[in-house]
C-alpha cells in the first residue's frame, strides 16, 4: 500500500492540531500554583502560535493540493519544534536554583 504525500500531511496535521489542543486545554485550565499558573499560560501560547505557524498552513496547503512537500515539512516542523522547545525548558528550569 502507498500512501501519497496530501494524505501522510492531512493526517500528521490532524494529529498536531489534537496535540496542540491537548496542550493548550491543559495548560489554560490548569489548577496550578498561582505563582507558576503564567508559565501554564505562556506555554499553551506558544504551542498554539507554534501550530498556527507551522500545522494550520500546512493543512490549508493540503487542503488545496498545493506544495505537497513544503506542506508535508511544515506538519512535520510542529512536533520537532515542540520537542526541541520542550528539552530547552527543562534545561533552563534545571538549570535555575
Amino acid at each position: 500500500m502507498r500512501v501519497n504525500i496530501r494524505v501522510a500531511t492531512i493526517i500528521i496535521g490532524l494529529m498536531d492540531a489534537a496535540g496542540c489542543a491537548a496542550v493548550a486545554v491543559g495548560s489554560y485550565t490548569s489548577g496550578s500554583d498561582p505563582a507558576t499558573i503564567g508559565f501554564d499560560y505562556a506555554a499553551g501560547v506558544i504551542v498554539t502560535g507554534l501550530f498556527l505557524v507551522t500545522g494550520l498552513p500546512a493543512l490549508i496547503l493540503a487542503y488545496l493540493r498545493r506544495a505537497p512537500r513544503t506542506a508535508l515539512a511544515l506538519a512535520l516542523a510542529f512536533p520537532a519544534i515542540f520537542v526541541l522547545l520542550f528539552i530547552a525548558a527543562v534545561v533552563i528550569f534545571e538549570m535555575l536554583p
